[in-house]
């Protein structure tokens, strides 16, 4: 198993941009993977204003900060108003080009 943590400049929950302190985007690919599995996948988003999130699945969409877009649907684990935690509950657009086999551990 190997996996890396990628930090996000831009973040969008439903399609609504959020104004993020600091958002990141960590992946595990099991052995023999090239993109991660369905919920191989979470990131963390922490917002300066306080953020109502309902439970649930919420499609998250957010840009590296190499400019590469990333685009899955996750489901809601954890929200204190201002630290959201999103587990992957999908495909994830984009892992290929975020997740470059060779710099992985």
């Amino acid at each position: 198993v190997r996996s890396c943590r990628v930090q996000l400049r831009e973040v969008s929950i439903d399609d609504v941009a959020v104004d993020a302190g600091y958002a990141d985007l960590f992946v595990v690919l099991r052995e023999g993977d090239e993109v991660p599995g369905p919920t191989d996948w979470e990131a963390m988003v922490r917002t300066d204003l306080r953020q109502r999130l309902p439970p649930g699945r919420h499609e998250l969409r957010a840009v590296t900060g190499d400019d590469q877009t990333v685009r899955g649907e996750a489901v809601l684990r954890f929200s204190d108003g201002h630290r959201h935690l999103f587990r992957g509950d999908g495909h994830l657009d984009g892992a290929s080009q975020v997740v470059a086999l060779d710099d992985l551990p």
